[in-house]
């Protein structure tokens, strides 16, 4: 078994207990009064304790998730646990059997998003599957649910005290084979220019509000679940009968075994279907199952309609959790994410009997038509949402998929800086919002190095983009007030004529393809631009590789846009910028699978091309950044040494990941087409002028003071060479930051404080003469 199939099995084990641990009191009920004096009331204080302590916990423990490791803070958290347990079985009065509920509670609580992190990391440094991780997460959840009673009834003749404190040791254990299972190499998810997210991961945004909204919809599933496990038993006992309580534990049986079946087939064959289309399937077989139970009291159709209701209870379960794991803007806060989603969810579980009992009481079996038509409220809610998200009401655009357009032909090539000419040319691009009626509040975004059209996710459903903390509901860029543009780059590899498309004889140009420059660049942008049927934009603005492409768009057109953002950007590279990509380009050349550029598709120089991320990422990052994540601090051993081919470091199972991450998804080719573009550029060589401007356009800097790549004085020397040119440009420069040259892509509040100040400023009608 590999190291990750093993380390899986270690946390499912740890859940095994953890939830047999919650149902093994249940059987002991009885017991409990002739030990510890317990009344009905105190014995239901004993689960109501329970519930509250672990559900208060849950959010305490994922802080304490991210300030420390999974696996360290599930250990702790078992052990508390065990404690509990101990203090639980020896309790002879009320108030040590309460206070030891209550220790283990907490217990369960801190260890729950300890075990979801857990699971994430799993996923990441193995790179096993989210989805069927997660649908194996709900079996092992529900097996360990049967084996709790299980587990009782066949120890009973022991007793209580020797159970329990054979299950304290049980959890003592499994505490320490968590703190093994959980990889303490992972490599942190800090950003890039662009997200590897799979396709259906959630969209991104203020992390919190997709958490509250995943918790809301678990909230609801096990309150589904909940409402009805005091109802049914009514329900099925109403016309009396020895057989009853036959017919209970059939139904149930039935019903969570089909939940921990269904489970695994869904998280092992669903990977690739969206999280809303999972939700509807899961909303419509709860609908149709609880809907069902009004039609009859016996007990084949009650079991044949629960075991409906618990397909759609594992599709729910599925979504929920496979939304949280997904979530990239909460994946550095993954704890706390996990933490406050388990807070809400646990609400559930504790209105769902008070709730479900009071409407059976008052409205007998209508109450299951009124739980399957919240169900099917909520199917319609969620259709109509995903739907009205994904409109793009544009008059060229009818949704949020890339579209394509050709702007050169063979009539109309595209004229290169080179002097060679390209045709035909597709330019691939996204829109994000509504064009106002007068055309005026559009942007145009240049995307960096390794990104696209992509910046942010159009839907819930949809991948994030790569600018997600600048471009989406409540940033600075926001699709509710702007009209939105983005395309992938000339000689990119998403969907823009490059490298990868086909050359003149059917087959990719490959190395063959035209030298292009930034300016190549601007002028597909210019036509794409104009195709769209926009005479002035609000604001052009772009980061690294993007940035360049602003101010080259400012030195040719100024009277394009209203304003000018340079962020992170330079205007010619330095001698060590130039060094650094050289190597880049000997690692992919030097590659034997490169061929000359000639490899075939799906394959080429993936070690030279990671390679070379990994050098580029070293400029992406500062020193201070990986001092702070990493230091000297080594990789797991997975049970053998320290060799010459295995780094011991974890910063460099972190590059590795970054490596991997381009090469899965970017061309060799594209990559060194797009460096020697950024080599070639240099805005102001032979005191190149400004073209005339009728309207001086506003021109912003953003720096950062740990960009080692191009740090303020870069973005100074702009600011000089402008002003020389009548242009003055306003520099904000950020010191708050040690994220590097990154910085652009992450969440730092100051920066994207200025960007939106600037944007929000009325346009200034400058003339050309005005010097400021």
């Amino acid at each position: 078994m590999s190291p990750g199939r093993s380390r899986a099995a270690l946390l499912f084990g740890a859940l095994l207990s953890v939830n047999a641990s919650y149902t093994l009191l249940i059987p002991f009920v009885p017991d409990l009064e002739e030990r510890a004096g317990a009344n009905p009331t105190v014995v239901a204080l004993t689960f109501a304790v329970f519930a509250g302590a672990k559900a208060a916990a849950q959010p305490f423990g994922g802080m304490w998730v991210d300030r420390w490791r999974p696996g360290d803070v599930g250990c702790v958290a078992l052990l508390i646990a065990a404690a509990g347990i101990v203090v639980t079985a020896i309790a002879r009065d009320p108030a040590p059997l309460l206070a030891g509920r209550a220790l283990w509670g907490i217990g369960e609580g801190l260890v729950t998003p300890a075990l979801y992190a857990g699971m994430t990391a799993l996923c990441r440094r193995y790179d096993l599957p989210t989805s069927r991780m997660t649908g194996n997460f709900g079996t092992f959840a529900v097996a360990g649910f049967l084996l709790g009673p299980l587990a009782a009834g066949i120890a009973a003749p022991f007793g209580l005290d020797a159970l329990f404190l054979f299950g304290a040791a049980v959890t003592a254990v499994t505490a320490f084979g968590l703190r093994w299972a959980v990889p303490r190499d992972v490599p942190p998810p800090v950003e890039e220019e662009r997200s590897d997210d799979t396709a259906t991961g959630a969209a991104t945004g203020r992390w919190w509000t997709w958490v509250l909204a995943l918790g809301a919809l678990d909230l609801f599933t096990n309150l589904t679940y909940s409402a009805l496990e005091p109802v049914l038993p009514l329900y099925l006992s109403a016309a009396g009968g020895e057989s009853a309580r036959g017919a209970i534990s059939l139904v149930f049986a039935t019903g969570l075994a089909a939940f921990g079946v269904v489970s695994w087939l869904l998280g092992r064959y669903t990977g690739k279907l969206g999280l809303v289309a999972l939700a509807r399937v899961g909303l419509a077989f709860a609908a149709v199952g609880t809907v069902g139970l009004y039609a009859s009291a016996e007990v084949w159709p009650v079991a044949v309609c629960f075991v409906v209701l618990m397909v759609g209870q594992a599709a729910l379960y599925l979504t929920a959790r496979r939304g949280v794991v997904e979530l990239r803007s909460a994946m550095t806060r993954q704890g706390k994410a996990f933490g406050l989603f388990g807070l809400v969810s646990d609400i559930g579980n504790i209105l769902g009997p008070l709730l479900g009992v009071a409407l059976y009481e008052l409205t007998g079996r209508v109450s299951f038509l009124v739980i399957g038509a919240l169900s099917g409220l909520l199917l319609v809610a969620v259709a109509a949402g995903a739907r009205r998200s994904r409109a793009v009401p544009s008059p060229r655009v009818a949704d949020g998929d890339v579209r394509t357009v050709v702007l050169f032909d063979d009539a109309n090539p595209l004229e290169l800086e080179s002097g060679r000419t390209l045709a035909p040319v597709t330019v691939a691009y996204e829109t994000y919002g509504e064009l106002d009626d007068d055309r005026s509040n559009a942007i145009f975004i240049c995307h960096a190095l390794t990104g696209d059209s992509h910046p942010a996710a159009h839907h819930p459903d949809d991948r994030p983009g790569w600018w997600r903390h600048m471009v989406g509901s409540g940033c600075p860029v926001d699709p509710d007030r702007y009209f939105v543009v983005c395309a992938n780059v000339l000689a990119g590899c998403s969907g823009t004529t490059g490298p990868t498309s086909p050359g003149p004889d059917g087959t990719p140009w490959g190395p063959d393809f035209p030298m292009i420059g930034i300016s190549d660049m601007v002028t597909a942008h210019r036509a794409l631009v104009a195709e769209l049927g926009i005479e002035r934009l609000r604001a052009v603005m772009g980061g690294s590789l993007g940035g360049m492409q602003v101010l080259e768009w400012l030195l040719r057109a100024p009277d394009d846009a209203e304003d000018f953002l340079i962020v992170a950007g330079t205007a010619r590279h330095t001698a060590e910028n130039l060094a650094w990509n050289a190597v880049a380009r000997t690692a992919i050349r030097s590659d034997p699978e490169f061929r000359g550029g000639r490899y075939p598709s799906g394959g080429g120089p993936a070690t030279g091309l990671g390679t070379a991320r990994m050098v580029g990422h070293l400029t992406y990052v500062s020193e201070d950044l990986l001092a702070r994540k990493f230091g000297r601090e080594r990789r797991a051993a997975n049970g053998t040494g320290p060799s010459v081919t295995t780094g011991p470091f974890a910063v460099e199972g972190y590059l590795e990941h970054q490596a991997e991450s381009l090469v899965n998804r970017f061309d060799a080719n594209s990559y060194l087409y797009l460096m020697n573009a950024m080599d070639s550029f240099d805005a102001f060589a032979d005191d190149r002028p400004c073209a005339p401007f009728r309207r001086r356009p506003g021109v912003h800097l953003f720096s950062f003071d740990s960009d080692r790549l191009y740090g303020p004085d870069h973005a100074r020397y702009i600011q000089a060479n402008l002003a020389a040119r009548g242009l003055p440009a306003e520099h904000h420069q950020d010191r708050t930051t040690d994220g590097g040259h990154d910085a652009f892509l992450l969440h730092v509040p100051s920066y994207l404080r200025g960007v939106a100040e600037v944007l929000a400023r009325q346009p200034a009608v400058r003339g050309a003469d005005e010097a400021g």
